[in-house]
């Protein structure tokens, strides 16, 4: 299985937006200081704008900024734009109802992932992304 990193280049790319001020940033900023492709970054604008959390600006001028201040953005609503609704923790879609230990762990797991989502979803709404930044300075 593969690690995603998705979550920490969202913080990343909205670390920089913050840096950036008003003034704004671009894609390829934001790509050359995460070390990817531009479009990996617009891949998740994309989901961060569906979120309110960002305002892109096509065309020659266009680039990106902050929708609101980043005293009132949360590492936990950056976490919600980006990843998955199941969360960190989910259930494999398919079960073979014949196996009692399969069903077993459908019915006992469930709600331990559940409480263990939850958990990271309330840490991460703990910091906000003006606090993150400010170590930056």
């Amino acid at each position: 299985m593969t690690t995603n990193s998705r979550m920490a280049s969202a913080i990343h790319i909205m670390s920089f937006v913050a840096y950036a001020g008003d003034e704004g940033t671009t894609s390829e900023a934001i790509a050359k200081s995460l070390q990817t492709n531009p479009v990996v970054v617009r891949k998740i604008l994309k989901l961060l704008e569906r979120e309110g959390l960002v305002a892109l600006r096509q065309g020659r001028q266009g680039g990106v900024g902050l929708r609101r201040p980043a005293s009132r953005i949360t590492l936990g609503q950056i976490y919600k734009a980006v990843e998955s609704e199941s969360g960190v923790f989910a259930m494999r879609s398919q079960v073979h109802e014949g196996c009692v230990v399969a069903c077993a762990m459908k019915r006992r797991l469930g709600p331990i992932f559940g409480a263990a989502n939850d958990a990271v979803e309330q840490a991460l709404s703990k910091t906000s992304l003006a606090e993150l930044v400010r170590g930056v300075r």
